[in-house]
Protein backbone atom coordinates (compact mmCIF):
# COMPACT_ATOMS: atom_id res chain seq x y z
CA UNK A 1 0.00 0.00 0.00
CA UNK A 2 1.27 3.35 -0.93
CA UNK A 3 2.38 5.42 1.89
CA UNK A 4 -0.15 8.25 2.96
CA UNK A 5 1.70 12.17 2.94
CA UNK A 6 -0.45 14.16 1.63
CA UNK A 7 -4.13 16.01 1.89
CA UNK A 8 -6.76 17.54 0.07
CA UNK A 9 -9.82 19.08 1.38
CA UNK A 10 -13.12 20.47 0.65
CA UNK A 11 -14.35 22.77 3.34
CA UNK A 12 -17.88 23.36 4.64
CA UNK A 13 -19.13 22.60 1.01
CA UNK A 14 -23.22 23.67 1.09
CA UNK A 15 -26.05 21.32 -0.20
CA UNK A 16 -30.04 21.83 0.33
CA UNK A 17 -31.51 18.69 0.48
CA UNK A 18 -34.50 16.43 2.16
CA UNK A 19 -32.69 14.31 4.79
CA UNK A 20 -33.36 13.84 8.28
CA UNK A 21 -35.21 11.64 10.78
CA UNK A 22 -38.34 13.53 10.67
CA UNK A 23 -41.04 13.52 8.69
CA UNK A 24 -40.94 16.90 8.45
CA UNK A 25 -37.33 17.22 7.75
CA UNK A 26 -37.74 15.13 4.67
CA UNK A 27 -40.36 17.28 3.48
CA UNK A 28 -39.21 20.69 3.90
CA UNK A 29 -35.38 20.17 3.16
CA UNK A 30 -32.41 21.94 4.74
CA UNK A 31 -29.01 22.79 4.54
CA UNK A 32 -26.12 20.94 4.94
CA UNK A 33 -22.54 22.00 5.67
CA UNK A 34 -20.00 19.01 4.16
CA UNK A 35 -16.08 18.63 4.70
CA UNK A 36 -14.03 15.98 2.40
CA UNK A 37 -10.85 15.32 3.48
CA UNK A 38 -8.58 12.64 1.41
CA UNK A 39 -5.16 11.29 1.53
CA UNK A 40 -3.01 9.13 -0.18
CA UNK A 41 0.54 9.83 -2.07
CA UNK A 42 0.03 12.57 -4.39
CA UNK A 43 4.04 13.31 -4.34
CA UNK A 44 4.29 12.85 -8.32
CA UNK A 45 2.00 15.74 -8.47
CA UNK A 46 4.62 18.04 -7.58
CA UNK A 47 7.38 17.33 -10.31
CA UNK A 48 4.47 16.36 -12.80
CA UNK A 49 2.73 19.12 -12.42
CA UNK A 50 -0.43 17.57 -13.94
CA UNK A 51 -3.70 17.06 -12.89
CA UNK A 52 -3.49 13.35 -14.48
CA UNK A 53 -1.43 12.25 -10.59
CA UNK A 54 -3.48 13.95 -8.12
CA UNK A 55 -6.82 13.57 -7.88
CA UNK A 56 -9.63 16.87 -9.74
CA UNK A 57 -11.30 18.82 -7.56
CA UNK A 58 -14.04 19.19 -9.11
CA UNK A 59 -14.45 15.63 -9.63
CA UNK A 60 -14.39 15.15 -6.22
CA UNK A 61 -16.64 17.92 -5.36
CA UNK A 62 -19.20 16.31 -8.22
CA UNK A 63 -19.20 12.95 -7.07
CA UNK A 64 -19.50 13.73 -3.06
CA UNK A 65 -22.63 15.94 -4.70
CA UNK A 66 -23.52 13.05 -6.69
CA UNK A 67 -23.31 10.48 -3.90
CA UNK A 68 -25.43 13.10 -1.07
CA UNK A 69 -28.20 13.68 -3.62
CA UNK A 70 -28.29 10.40 -4.42
CA UNK A 71 -31.09 8.79 -1.84
CA UNK A 72 -32.96 10.33 0.97
CA UNK A 73 -30.77 9.79 4.14
CA UNK A 74 -32.42 9.34 7.51
CA UNK A 75 -28.92 9.48 9.52
CA UNK A 76 -26.10 11.46 9.22
CA UNK A 77 -23.89 8.79 9.78
CA UNK A 78 -24.99 7.08 6.74
CA UNK A 79 -24.85 9.94 4.81
CA UNK A 80 -21.00 10.77 5.66
CA UNK A 81 -20.52 6.98 5.47
CA UNK A 82 -22.13 6.86 1.67
CA UNK A 83 -20.02 9.30 0.33
CA UNK A 84 -16.52 7.99 2.42
CA UNK A 85 -17.09 5.09 0.43
CA UNK A 86 -18.23 5.99 -2.74
CA UNK A 87 -15.49 8.44 -2.82
CA UNK A 88 -13.14 5.88 -1.96
CA UNK A 89 -14.51 3.47 -4.86
CA UNK A 90 -14.45 6.38 -7.58
CA UNK A 91 -11.28 7.53 -6.76
CA UNK A 92 -8.05 4.94 -6.96
CA UNK A 93 -5.34 7.56 -5.89
CA UNK A 94 -7.23 7.72 -2.40
CA UNK A 95 -5.98 5.93 0.35
CA UNK A 96 -8.48 7.39 3.32
CA UNK A 97 -11.02 9.52 3.43
CA UNK A 98 -13.15 11.44 6.37
CA UNK A 99 -16.21 13.27 5.66
CA UNK A 100 -17.95 15.43 7.96
CA UNK A 101 -21.68 16.33 7.51
CA UNK A 102 -22.98 19.32 9.38
CA UNK A 103 -26.60 20.15 10.31
CA UNK A 104 -27.77 23.74 11.24
CA UNK A 105 -30.90 24.29 13.33
CA UNK A 106 -31.03 20.90 14.82
CA UNK A 107 -34.95 20.87 16.54
CA UNK A 108 -33.79 19.98 19.37
CA UNK A 109 -35.70 22.19 22.36
CA UNK A 110 -32.85 24.07 22.62
CA UNK A 111 -29.83 26.54 21.29
CA UNK A 112 -27.15 24.75 19.13
CA UNK A 113 -25.01 26.20 16.14
CA UNK A 114 -24.91 22.21 14.49
CA UNK A 115 -24.97 18.59 14.76
CA UNK A 116 -21.73 17.18 12.79
CA UNK A 117 -20.77 13.54 12.52
CA UNK A 118 -17.31 12.81 11.28
CA UNK A 119 -16.26 9.00 9.99
CA UNK A 120 -13.34 7.99 8.81
CA UNK A 121 -12.67 4.97 5.86
CA UNK A 122 -9.67 3.42 4.58
CA UNK A 123 -8.58 1.38 1.81
CA UNK A 124 -8.47 -2.00 2.30
CA UNK A 125 -4.88 -3.26 1.59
Amino acid sequence: METIRDTIRLNNVLFYAYHGALEEERALGQAFQVDVEIKGDFARRESADDLHWTVDYTLLYRAAAEIFQSRSFQLLETMAGAIAHGLLERFQPIQEVTVRVRKPHVPMGGLLENVEVEVTRRREP
